[in-house]
């Protein structure tokens, strides 16, 4: 028996942006991450003196 060969090569699925939660949950979380380096050093400063 003949396999019928088929020219359908499978759709790979596109970009997909991701939800605008996990954007907002992102810049959230890099905004608290630099105010916490900020105070880091500050505190790192103060100790200094």
């Amino acid at each position: 028996m003949e396999e019928k060969q088929t020219n359908e090569t499978p759709q790979e699925p596109g970009y997909t942006p991701r939800p605008a939660w996990q954007l907002w949950a992102a810049r959230i979380g890099l905004v608290l991450f630099i105010c916490l380096v900020i105070l880091q050093v500050i505190q790192m400063y103060r100790g200094f003196r």
